[in-house]
């Protein structure tokens, strides 16, 4: 226990030293963040944030000798995520290569090669139960591409991503402690402390009045990688139904798979960039900045509490995969109500003048779409942090 606190601590400590230093040199380095017409913060802002809460991961491992707590497989995916992130970071590289490399990623960490994969804690029809390794190594390899797809998607607001990565990571790490499955617990411990000295400079508080560093594509989709490697590697060692697993990341997850439902309906590329993300669409309802990030986060929290508390209680597999139904119900009824109290809204009579601006507009830029036009918040002083890159 006392190996844990003083290794936390320390990882605390380091990631808040290295923001400080970071965000200092990163304009030589091209990594920063440029306000547009989606992106509505003041000036120009740090994109160092994944590589110090990375860097200090690795450095409080290492030092402490517990690397090796981590296979090697887990080591190269998390450097070969950084690097593309970072590349994208300053470049913007092009959504096919992006895919090609969180292919590689995927496979990497997931290592067909090892001989284990998901456990689904309900029984296989019989037809599945020859092809069922390589089926559940396929499901495996597209959690974690999408993982680190939705940690992306939802790094659009102050303290958003690190916030529901904190509460992801302190789950998984209780979830760990009471299964036995010691080796994750300092990881997952270290890797939180490193997230919480980087939110104290991105998560919004009387102290901070916006932030003052974003996580980056690297830290986003690092974070989302690492975490998809803990659920699948806690489901392999402690027998845990990778679906009842999912309750910890499950916000994250029906928020981007509605994203691509909505975007493909629309006529739209998956991955074209919109202001059509929950935190968007809490922003456009006159919430706060502070008020979005802590409503999803806490949101995220209460259903990777009970995620939590049914493997402590026992509850049954089938119960618990069914019950995801209910977030997944109540998110499409909130987009849903929103969305058509827009509809209403634009459908209103306008002025001639008007019409002809809203038409102008849509002509050219057919992507403007009228319904998910921002409303700003009423606080010039403290704009919505929008860096989602996606």
């Amino acid at each position: 226990m006392f190996a844990w606190i003083t290794n936390c601590f320390a990882a605390l400590i380091v990631s808040a030293a290295l923001v400080v230093i970071l965000k200092r040199v990163s304009p030589v380095f091209a990594l920063v963040d440029h306000p547009d017409r989606r992106k509505l913060h003041d000036g120009v802002v740090p994109l160092c944030g994944g590589i110090a809460i990375f860097a200090t991961f690795a450095l409080v491992m290492m030092l402490h000798d517990h690397a090796p707590s981590l296979p090697v497989n887990f080591w190269a995916g998390l450097f070969v995520t950084l690097v593309v992130g970072i590349t994208d970071d300053r470049v913007d590289l092009p959504a096919v290569r992006r895919l090609a490399a969180q292919f590689l990623v995927a496979l990497t960490l997931v290592n067909p090669f090892s001989g284990a994969t998901i456990v689904t804690g309900i029984a296989l029809p019989p037809a599945l139960l020859a092809i069922s390794f390589p089926l559940l190594t396929i499901v495996a390899i597209l959690f974690v591409i999408g993982l680190i797809n939705a940690w992306n998607m939802i790094d659009g607001v102050d303290g958003l991503a690190g916030g529901c990565a904190a509460v992801a990571l302190l789950w998984l790490s209780v979830i760990a402690g009471f299964k036995g499955v010691t080796e994750l617990i300092l990881p997952m411990l270290v890797l939180l402390a490193a997230v919480g000295g980087f939110l104290a400079f991105n998560m919004r508080s009387p102290w901070l009045a916006r932030a003052k560093i974003f996580l980056g594509d690297a830290g986003s989709t690092a974070l989302g990688a690492v975490i998809a490697y803990f659920i699948i590697t806690l489901s392999i060692h402690a027998n845990i139904a990778f679906t009842v697993l999912l309750w910890i990341v499950i916000v994250p997850v029906i928020d981007t798979l509605s994203l691509i439902v909505r975007r493909v309906h629309a006529g739209r590329s998956p991955l074209a960039a919109d202001r059509w993300h929950l935190h968007h669409l809490l922003l456009d309802r006159a919430i706060p900045p502070a008020k979005t990030t802590l409503t999803i986060v806490a949101a995220s929290a209460v259903c990777g509490g009970i995620g939590c508390l049914g493997i402590i209680l026992g509850i049954s597999n089938l119960a618990m995969t069914l019950a995801l139904v209910v977030p997944f119900l109540v998110h499409s009824a909130f987009v849903y109500v929103t969305l058509s109290g827009r509809s209403t809204a634009v459908q209103r009579p306008l002025a001639p003048v008007q019409k002809m601006s809203a038409i102008s507009a849509s002509a050219i830029r057919p992507d403007l779409n009228l319904t998910h036009t921002s409303v700003q918040p009423a606080k010039p002083t403290r704009p919505g942090i929008l860096s989602d890159a996606v």
